[in-house]
């Protein structure tokens, strides 16, 4: 009878068929995550072109500073997920590797059992040859699927890395949509607060001109009220002395009679008593003709009372009308005329040049100089690219009438309108007045400032550039903060010096809301003058 040796215990063909259905799970799992991770990356791929066609206008909008950052930040995060991928693949190679040792182990257990068998595993050493052939079939499987699994595990990492990259990009487009919608409702909410504005100043003027002309017509009719009462006044006068005169006439008739019907007493006494009652009744008629004009007298001074009432209130209305300007309260006893003398003060706009605008600009600073009741020292400063006095050196200059006006007037003509808008170093010359008693300040200007400092140095080195509203809209903030903290900051016993803006000619919202604000923040008031 033939002796038949039972099989190892350790490796058998049912274990064997249980790796091997591991080892293709295993692969299918790879080959499927692989599929995926190629079908995401080609729709993130697809989304990504979506996203580049239709942001390629913010895309050159965006700084290089911005795109350096960008570039950097996901470089930065492309090396964290490589980082991240590398460390997992470095796990996945690990446990294959601890997975191929054990096997190894398993085989040299098994490679021992079999030594220590001897003949009784004869039988089985085929059966241990074919399984060693198998394992190293799988090892070198396994390494193929180790492989794939690397190039897998990479395009997985950099699918990831690229729909990581779209979200960041899609996310910052969003902001970026939403950060110029709402500069957009700014804008037009400016737009409107200033159309509101200019609304309400045109009410202001034309109420004003309507209570003026109401005024001057009810002046009209007092006066002609006036004449008429007089001309009654005089009719009543003459018609009282003529009946005095006639009442007279008869009084002496009456005597004449009474001489003459001496001898007739009867006659005499009837004819003494009519002349009598005539006589009462002639003085009853002067006594009321006398109370009528006693009467009209005072009607007369009444009625001059309210002519000179009427008249104040003219004069007063008159004074406010003069001592405004457009709606802007003249006011102020020692005051700087600060006038933008830059390139664009001479022209119509970026390419006509207007020989008559800076004439125009003279002409106003006049008109407001002149229109200042309370006006007792000025000083007049130009700026563009610098500023600098025109009289002197910054002392006071006494108001003197039209004289001071005609010196303004003349000084001005002969300045040239020439290079940018440095509104900073304009204030930071005005205030140094502010110890010796400056209270007003009026700028004359067309445009936002486009010198001086408020840039940061990465604002300046900017590519592309600043466009001028945004370079504008930075240093106008500048300034305006400067003033807030330093120039016309509140001091103990001081007032706060107002300052009120007159615009020419713009055609930008962002120059008016500039004035404006610069006008309100300073108690002040702002103007825009059309265009001619």
């Amino acid at each position: 009878m033939r002796v038949r040796h039972k099989q190892p215990t350790l490796v058998s063909m049912w274990m064997l068929d249980v790796f091997c259905c591991a080892l293709g799970c295993v692969t299918l799992l790879f080959l499927l995550n692989s599929r995926m991770a190629i079908d995401s990356a080609k729709a993130n791929r697809a989304s990504l072109v979506d996203l580049e066609h239709s942001d390629k206008k913010l895309a050159e909008a965006l700084t290089a500073r911005e795109s350096t950052k960008l570039k950097l930040t996901e470089e930065e995060a492309a090396r964290g997920k490589l980082a991240a991928a590398l460390t997992e693949l470095d796990g996945i190679r690990l446990k294959l590797v601890d997975e191929s040792r054990a096997l190894a182990d398993q085989l040299k257990v098994a490679r021992t059992e079999r030594d220590d068998t001897g003949r009784k595993l004869a039988v089985a050493r085929d059966e241990a040859t074919a399984t060693q052939t198998l394992l190293d079939k799988t090892q070198l499987d396994l390494a193929t699927i180790e492989k794939k699994a690397g190039a897998t595990a990479t395009e997985l990492a950099t699918a990831r890395a690229e729909m990581t990259d779209a979200d960041r990009l899609l996310k910052k487009r969003q902001k970026d949509i939403e950060a110029l919608t709402a500069k957009d409702v700014t804008s037009a909410t400016k737009l409107d607060a200033l159309q509101r504005l200019l609304k309400a100043k045109d009410d202001d003027r034309f109420a004003l001109e309507s209570r003026m002309t109401a005024t001057r017509k009810e002046l009209t009719d007092l006066d002609a009220k006036m004449r008429a009462t007089q001309r009654d006044l005089d009719a009543q006068l003459a018609a009282a002395q003529a009946a005095a005169k006639a009442a007279a006439e008869e009084l002496a008739n009456a005597k004449a009679a009474a001489k003459m019907a001496a001898t007739d007493l009867a006659t005499a006494k009837a004819g003494a008593a009519k002349t009598g009652d005539e006589l009462g009744t002639a003085r009853a008629q002067l006594k009321d003709i006398s109370k009528k004009i006693d009467d009209a007298n005072v009607t007369i001074i009444d009625l001059q009372g309210d002519k000179a009432k009427l008249a104040d209130k003219y004069n007063k209305f008159q004074r406010e009308s003069e001592s405004r300007f457009a709606g802007v309260a003249m006011t102020g006893k020692k005051v700087v005329f600060l006038v933008d003398m830059s390139g664009s003060m001479g022209k119509r706009d970026l390419q006509t040049v207007d020989l008559t605008k800076w004439s125009l600009v003279v002409e106003t600073v006049c008109k407001v100089m002149r229109s200042i009741p309370t006006l007792e020292h000025y000083q007049v400063i130009v700026f563009s690219s610098s500023a600098k006095w025109v009289f002197g050196s910054g002392e006071w200059q006494a108001f003197d009438g039209e004289k001071s006006v005609a010196g303004v007037s003349a000084a001005l003509l002969k300045v040239k309108p020439v290079d940018d808008t440095n509104v900073y170093a304009a204030f930071e010359k005005t205030f140094a007045l502010r110890g010796t008693g400056l209270d007003t300040i009026y700028l004359f200007s067309d445009g936002l400032p486009t010198s001086g400092p408020g840039l940061t140095a990465a604002q300046e080195r900017a590519n592309p550039p600043l466009s001028e509203t945004e370079q504008g809209t930075i240093l106008g903030r500048h300034v305006r903060d400067t003033l807030d903290r330093t120039w016309n900051r509140p001091l103990a016993g001081q007032p706060k010096v107002r300052i009120n803006a007159i615009g020419f000619f713009f055609d930008s919202v962002d120059v008016g809301a500039f004035l404006w604000a610069l006008a309100r923040d300073n108690d002040g008031s702002f103007v825009g003058m059309s265009k001619p």
